[in-house]
């Protein structure tokens, strides 16, 4: 798979996000084209993908949620 390369911007640029999506494109396409060739359908590579990320980004949200909750019961007297 190919190399990712690191950002060349800081996190305050506003087309970081894109940056990152040009950075991965390579790597993503190569790991499309492998599912294909294993024999999954290309919409069915698609749609994993999206919920694959949709499930990874919902496990971000949480586990930050559950860090405030943290944050907040340590703060207490």
């Amino acid at each position: 798979m190919s190399d990712i390369q690191p950002p060349r911007c800081d996190n305050s640029d506003p087309d970081r996000h894109l940056w990152c999506q040009y950075a991965m494109h390579l790597s993503f396409a190569e790991l499309v084209s492998k599912a294909v060739d294993a024999g999954w359908g290309e919409r069915e590579v698609a749609a994993a993908l999206v919920e694959l990320a949709d499930h990874h980004m919902l496990g971000l949200i949480t586990s930050g949620e559950i860090d405030e909750l943290l944050g907040a019961i340590k703060k207490r007297p």
